[in-house]
């Protein structure tokens, strides 16, 4: 009797599974309950060999150099490219870690690309998340959909990211080689010809290390719904939060020119962005969606977010506008002053306004809003741990601008508002400045002889509030054929 049970079971199984999958139509989708699939990561990383890679191949372009050198044929021309991405990794910020080339540092520094592993990378009481649902939007005529939750109209994917992350850290080292004349389906990258190209071309090895999370992200596929384009469409809401270093100097104990072979970048030089807060809303659900398409014939395409509709229901939404603020002066204004309190729980102007205008901070200063001209407390000239602070290797020194504006107004210089800090700084001595001094400005543009010697020199933070995103256009191509 087992036997033919167990036959039986082999019979069924084998003739459901020649079965042919069908796709989930939205009112199928819609009819599905439950929270989505979650993905919880504990003792996470993911690192890529340091000489694994991913490539960007170029090819002859157009209007290509003949000559090297200073030389008509080396004047107004295109140089093939080549990129490439070396040792991808996201990694712990812990003690212990290693470089490219496998020796060990500190990964709790930013002189460390390597670090170990994410403790509570997405855990199981907040983890990745995926899942199709029904979510209220504004169709592009400026309907709504899904007002019946019972009866909704469409449904998309999402895929959203933990609302709070450890910090971790994302890395790369990579090269960009310029005058590449190696045949890539038979040459192996040792055999391209680099800074020893004879008809000119180079080899600029660099490392990019980001430590922070991108908590709170969400990806979104859904149905665009223009009328004559609905078509598959994409949303993405970026935020990133942490330290950023890009870096090109090696150490001079591992340094090496040679194609695909890890380097030790110096542990200090490099551009450093302090305390980044971004939040970047690429799409709205169901009216701006990002979309991809062909040009040519060739493998070329574009990726478009689609204009906001030139419809008051749509536009009146999008922009976020307070009542009887037509021009949006005072609701950015407003938005600006009281972006660290929540929206209220009626207040659908400021809702739509913050899922609408992103952000990009660059440190943590930020006026006094007791009036026009309070000011908030301010990095020094050679501060490191806040703003955007460009950095020098190790023993080295450069000369810097040594006069910064406190305020700036778009009248100019001269203007009421504009007030600069003038550092007093001996050049005999990297990063000492006297305390600097604060006032109007009278005598027009920078002066040039204000300048001191420094091996580190803030240039100060940077805010961008509101950034609204109405459409762009973005299209690859061959060099010298758009």
């Amino acid at each position: 009797m087992s036997r033919i049970i167990i036959s039986g079971l082999l019979l069924f199984t084998l003739g459901t599974a020649q079965a042919h999958l069908q796709p989930l139509n939205e009112t199928e989708m819609s009819a599905a309950h439950g929270a989505g699939i979650a993905v919880a990561l504990d003792q996470f990383r993911y690192a890529m060999a340091p000489t694994s890679y991913f490539e960007q191949t170029g090819i002859t372009p157009a209007g290509a150099c003949t000559a090297a050198g200073n030389s008509s044929g080396n004047v107004g021309c295109w140089r093939r490219g080549d990129l490439r991405w070396y040792g991808v990794n996201i990694s712990g910020t812990g003690a212990g870690g290693s470089h490219w080339n496998e020796s060990s540092c500190d990964a709790s520094t930013a002189a460390c690309p390597r670090g170990g592993q994410i403790a509570w990378f997405s855990p199981f009481d907040n983890p990745y998340v995926m899942r199709s649902w029904s979510p209220q939007g504004m169709a592009w005529d400026g309907s709504l959909i899904n007002q019946d939750s019972s009866n909704p109209d469409k449904t998309i994917y999402e895929f959203l990211a933990p609302t709070r992350q450890p910090d971790y850290t994302f890395s790369f080292w990579g090269e960009i080689e310029a005058g590449a004349t190696r045949d890539t389906a038979t040459q192996a990258l040792q055999m391209g010809q680099g800074a020893n190209n004879p008809s000119g071309g180079g080899l600029l090895k660099s490392q990019t290390l980001i430590r922070g999370n991108a908590a709170g992200s969400i990806f979104r596929l859904f149905q665009h719904t223009e009328p004559g384009n609905e078509t598959f469409g994409m949303f993405y809401h970026s935020y990133l939060q942490g330290d950023f270093r890009f870096s090109v100097a090696q150490a001079a104990d591992n340094a090496t020119d040679q194609i695909g072979e890890a380097p030790t970048f110096d542990p200090d030089e490099g551009l450093f962005f302090r305390n980044v807060d971004a939040f970047l809303p690429f799409g709205q659900v169901y009216y701006q969606a990002l979309v991809l398409g062909p040009v040519g014939n060739n493998g070329d395409f574009y990726l478009e977010l689609t204009p906001v509709p030139d419809n008051p229901a749509v536009y009146n939404r999008f922009y976020g506008l307070d009542s009887g603020d037509v021009r949006g002066f005072e609701t950015a204004r407003t938005a600006t002053r009281d972006w660290q309190q929540a929206c209220g729980e009626s207040d659908s102007a400021c809702q739509n306004y913050r899922l609408s205008h992103g952000y990009v901070r660059y440190g943590d200063w930020y006026p006094a809003m007791a009036g026009w001209n309070a000011l908030g407390t301010r990095e020094t000239v050679n501060a490191s741990d806040d703003g955007i602070v460009f950095q020098a290797r190790n023993g080295s020194t450069f000369n810097a601008f040594a006069k910064r504006p406190v305020r700036i107004d778009k009248r100019g210089e001269n203007s009421s508002m504009q007030r600069t800090q003038n550092y007093r700084c001996d050049p005999n001595s990297p990063g000492a400045c006297f305390t600097p001094t604060e006032g109007p400005v009278s005598s027009g543009p920078g002066n040039n002889n204000l300048y001191y010697t420094t091996d580190r020199v803030s240039l100060g933070s940077a805010r961008i509030e509101g950034l609204l995103i109405n459409q762009f256009y973005m299209e690859s191509c061959r060099p010298g054929v758009c």
